[in-house]
């Protein structure tokens, strides 16, 4: 059960992750000239100001642990994520997460599709890559951010959950990492990398383009 305590917290975080954001978009905007430019620095200040947002987007859902809990957001029986397409990732929008949503408002909703790719190690040296979110192939004008968050033993995974607000968002469960790579009937799509309690460390890359 969700503390009051908890709940505060979550509030907390919805409030910083909006602050960062609102933050991003005003340097995003402000990187835009008013004056008139040729198409070819025109397009890169567009690109420029969607780098910005992207930046700001994974700052503010790494910092507030939006974008740990989306990592987390898996089934433990099959370690798909939950809500995903029959192809094995979401294809109309971010995840219905914290994360999700602040991308959905960032981008989806400005005409501005992205892909969301996950890279991580298997069997600790092959590197892999795993599709998150697919909206189609980027543009030759599309950008690229990365983020990398580091999971532990002991993070727990995360189920479907609405914020106080009624947002989707990701809520922790009873089970952590170490307690699922124990179970014989369990499974998570990152194996664990390291035999203490660092569980393992994950690049997430975010790619935007005009539609």
């Amino acid at each position: 059960m969700v503390t009051v305590s908890r709940a505060q917290a979550h509030a907390l975080e919805a409030i910083v992750a909006a602050m960062v954001l609102l933050a991003s978009v005003t340097f995003a905007l402000q990187v835009t000239a008013v004056t008139p430019l040729t198409a070819s620095t025109s397009s890169q200040h567009i690109e420029n100001q969607q780098a910005a947002v992207a930046d700001g987007v994974l700052t503010a859902a790494a910092e507030t642990g939006a974008l740990k809990r989306t990592l987390l957001f898996t089934h433990p029986e099959n370690g798909s994520f939950y809500g995903i397409d029959a192809r094995g990732y979401y294809v109309d929008g971010g995840p219905p997460t914290a994360f999700g949503t602040m991308l959905d408002e960032s981008f989806l909703d400005r005409g501005i599709a992205f892909n969301v790719y996950v890279h991580y190690l298997r069997d600790r040296e092959v590197r892999r890559t795993s599709r998150l979110v697919f909206m189609g192939e980027p543009s030759d004008h599309a950008v690229s951010r990365t983020r990398v968050v580091t999971l532990a033993d002991d993070d727990a995974l995360t189920e479907p959950g609405t914020s106080p607000g009624g947002e989707p968002r990701a809520v922790e469960t009873t089970k952590t990492l170490e307690s699922v790579a124990a179970a014989s009937d369990e499974t998570y799509f990152i194996q664990d990398g390291s035999v203490g309690p660092l569980y393992g460390v994950v690049e997430v890359e975010v790619v935007v383009w005009r539609m």
